[in-house]
């Protein structure tokens, strides 16, 4: 399976990287990327309705989604989260959480292959996956090459490898979308006059932002109803019109009464 191909190369031993994560959110730069991040993540929620909401190591305070009546976050046990779990057993039933928000879960995973494989196996069918990741080729990417902080870990996995991944699992891409374009600065006063190639770029579509987000739907299989075979006696069927033996038939006909 391609989920599996590149599990070896992606695995790594387990490190608790989902506070130190959480912390460097705290700084300038970190609260920089959530409130880009939280652009993205709040017109998407507020789209989506039903009873439960699942947050998977969430690093910032996650958007509201008004529409879903419960809301429920799980992880490491480092983190402030309502149920704690490892990344390869969810205390989540099958096809139950109608939305599954995972916010850099998959950059800092020991095993991406893991987290996204409970994940979907949390939403019901016709639920929604939503994912978001850094992106390697981007001024972020290069940043995390350059810098001490914990995204000198982050896999930064390409969109387009864990589209793949979600279609073997079941799901629909319903949407790609990016942010986080200029390059995140200590200044504030600089970052903002950089604010108008942010616009141009989410204008444009560029695919060249930070981070990006995924939605994706869980597909419904279709449904074979089981019925009871006819059964037709051979007195009601009618004649049919009988077609003309060709060479062929003539030789198969006699091979049958040579084989007898």
């Amino acid at each position: 399976m391609k989920l599996q191909r590149f599990s070896g190369f992606l695995s790594r031993p387990h490190k608790a990287l989902a506070e130190p994560l959480a912390q460097w959110f705290l700084t300038a730069k970190g609260q920089q990327l959530e409130r880009m991040e939280r652009d993205l993540l709040e017109p998407q929620l507020n789209r989506h309705f039903g009873s439960y909401i699942v947050h998977y190591n969430p690093p910032v305070p996650m958007p509201v989604a008004p529409s879903i009546r419960h809301r429920v976050s799980l992880g490491d046990k480092s983190l402030q989260v309502d149920m704690q779990c490892t990344e390869n057993k969810w205390p989540v039933a099958a096809d139950t959480a109608d939305v599954v928000v995972l916010q850099h879960s998959l950059d800092f995973a020991a095993s991406p292959h893991d987290v996204l494989r409970e994940a979907a196996h949390c939403v019901r069918a016709g639920g929604h996956l939503v994912i978001v990741g850094a992106h390697a080729w981007s001024f972020f990417g290069l940043y995390r090459f350059g810098t001490r902080s914990v995204w000198r870990h982050a896999h930064c996995l390409p969109p387009a490898r864990i589209t793949d991944w979600l279609g073997v699992l079941g799901f629909s891409l319903e949407k790609c979308c990016f942010a986080a374009y200029p390059p995140l600065l200590s200044s504030t006063g600089l970052q903002s006059k950089l604010s108008w190639l942010e616009r141009y770029a989410v204008s444009k579509k560029a695919p060249l932002g930070g981070c990006y987000m995924l939605v994706a739907r869980k597909m419904v299989h279709g449904m074979h109803p089981q019925t009871q075979k006819m059964k037709i006696s051979v007195q009601k069927l009618r004649s049919s019109v009988v077609a003309v033996q060709t060479h062929h038939q003539k030789n198969f006909k006699n091979s049958e009464e040579h084989d007898r």
